[in-house]
């Protein structure tokens, strides 16, 4: 499953939901479009921009007291319907697992998850001893070699934690 949308909340008395999207296609949300909720398939009966997100309202959820149970909840749409990005973007999925070194050619582990921040995604990488945070930064992410399997990142990555170890 890929994840569109989390539930922030209800809104209304009618069944609506709060939803911040997880996509970059806004479509997914249009009047019409079908979503999984707790594995349940639901009809998008309209949407609306919101603050933050999105205001959707799903059918079969009609009243506020059920919208609330599904905070926190995320709404999803099966692989096969899993879209191409823009070069220079990713699932999630796709990072998880790959290895990461840097320009020089050290080895600093594996992506074992991506944290959404406001500002920019951060990776985090894994050795099993050592964690390393990466932005997901033009500056701080080099390459991103799906075929090769491979992530290279800026050398002044681990110039910065060193430096930063020393302080403390």
């Amino acid at each position: 499953m890929i994840r569109v949308g989390q539930v922030a909340g209800a809104y209304g008395l009618e069944g609506a939901v709060k939803v911040i999207p997880l996509t970059d296609f806004h479509d997914r949300f249009d009047p019409g479009a079908s979503l999984l909720l707790d594995g349940c398939q639901r009809q998008v009966e309209w949407s609306r921009e919101g603050q933050p997100g999105l205001v959707v309202k799903l059918q079969g959820i009609d009243n506020r007291t059920l919208a609330e149970l599904f905070r926190g909840r995320y709404l999803e749409v099966p692989d096969d319907q899993m879209r191409a990005l823009e070069q220079g973007r990713f699932y999630h999925r796709q990072l998880v697992g790959l290895p990461v070194q840097t320009s020089s050619g050290e080895r600093l582990g594996v992506i074992a998850e991506v944290l959404e921040r406001p500002a920019n995604d951060v990776w985090v990488c894994s050795d099993g001893r050592v964690e390393h945070l990466i932005p997901a930064t033009k500056n701080a992410v080099l390459e991103v070699d799906l075929v090769a399997g491979r992530i290279v990142v800026a050398d002044w990555l681990l110039n910065l934690e060193e430096a930063t170890d020393k302080d403390s």
